[in-house]
């Protein structure tokens, strides 16, 4: 069975394809299906700890109860209220929403039609939105390495724009975006939307948040969903300038909010444990993982800060491989219980050996690995 891509990309050369043509098949299996699956998704990148229980009590709770009777609060008072908090930044510093395509799309809005950067390689949904919000795009590269391209290169080398869109950590190369470079962004363009969906879950970061008081055409979005590993319930926010988001709202209602951002408000704040004990788990997981997997014959990775690994199949000419190519690798994996996510024709990429494998817990991850490793020895 052919999987189609789990985030974002769909194996096409250019962007603007994904924009204008529609998928012939659906883009997830049906809920009976996936229920029956035994696969390992190592396709999605978040929290390998699960969704805490206390969420899932909160959930079951919210639907006994009857809360989901009633209409949501489209401003998310109780969650801003929480995460300014949490954040210790002003709750009007902060709007609430659903998906992170949904939060750059509504910030995209906001600023008049221009041209916009993506640092290259990124997930097709930023292209998406930027695209369904009335802006030409550019695709802007790094010809030397996954690094994030100052401003002044891309300029030099792309032309002018007026927003930029970049993430910390980026997807799918893993790289943490460095503070000066956002600087030389932020002070060059009208505004720049910076994605910190796995910020909470990336190995010695440190978010960008701060410099929204600094600067009021940052843009920082988020997602719940991610850190605490419930990609069902689409929740995320962006951070920013007061002024800022006062300017976003006139273009986002918040109609498609839900109760669980309300039922869960409390619990998202309350929950430092269960962070921390991710942190010690990923800051020793992550580079176990990148070093398992640089062991395995034809295998290359490139450094990872997130719970992600961005890989190559890269095998010597003197290596006798039962495996030819990366796609021949994942098809096989995916016979053998285990989805990676295929990165052929991503823009950003120099070849089509690329695939992306994210961290989950080391039971899990041996088994990817073991499997790997027979698949390529020939030993499956």
């Amino acid at each position: 069975m052919s999987m189609p891509s789990l985030l974002g990309f769909n194996g096409t050369a250019d962007y603007r394809q994904t924009v204008t043509t529609l998928p012939q098949k659906p883009v997830c299996l049906p809920y009976e299906l996936r229920t029956e699956m035994t696969w390992m998704d190592f396709c999605h990148p978040v929290n390998p700890m699960g969704t805490p229980k206390p969420f899932i009590q909160a959930m079951h709770s919210a639907l006994v109860e009857g809360e989901l009777a009633y209409v949501p609060d489209r401003d998310g008072h109780v969650l801003r209220d929480e995460l300014a908090r949490y954040l210790g930044i002003d709750r009007s510093c902060i709007l609430v929403g659903t998906s992170v395509t949904k939060m750059i799309r509504a910030t995209a809005q906001a600023y008049a039609c221009g041209v916009v950067g993506i640092m290259m390689p990124a997930p097709a949904d930023y292209a998406l939105a930027i695209s369904n919000a009335g802006h030409d795009y550019i695709e802007i590269e790094n010809p030397t390495s996954f690094a994030t391209l100052d401003a002044y290169t891309a300029r030099s080398m792309y032309g002018d724009f007026d927003g930029m869109v970049l993430a910390n950590p980026s997807y799918p190369t893993s790289r943490l975006l460095q503070s000066d470079t956002l600087v030389h962004y932020l002070e060059t363009c009208g505004w720049v939307i910076v994605d910190e969906s796995y910020i909470e879950l990336a190995f010695g970061a440190e978010s960008l948040l701060p410099l929204i008081e600094r600067y009021s055409n940052l843009i920082v979005v988020r997602s719940p969903s991610v850190t605490f590993g419930m990609p069902g319930v689409p929740l995320s926010y962006i951070a920013a300038n007061p002024a800022t988001i006062k300017q976003i709202r006139q273009f986002y209602d918040g109609a498609d909010a839900t109760m669980f951002a309300e039922v869960l408000a409390k619990s998202i704040v309350r929950h430092g444990d269960y962070l921390e004990r991710t942190h010690e788990f990923l800051d020793t997981e992550i580079p176990w993982m990148q070093c398992m997997l640089s062991l395995i014959p034809g295998i290359s990775i490139h450094p990872a800060e997130g719970n992600f690994v961005l890989c190559e199949f890269t095998p010597g000419e003197e290596m006798r491989l039962s495996v030819t190519c990366a796609e021949e690798l994942i098809v096989k994996l995916q016979l053998a219980g285990f989805l990676v996510n295929r990165l052929a024709g991503s823009p950003g990429l120099p070849s089509d050996e690329f695939f992306c494998v994210c961290v989950r817990t080391r039971e899990e991850n041996q088994k990817l690995l073991d499997a790997m490793r027979g698949i390529i020895n020939g030993d499956k």
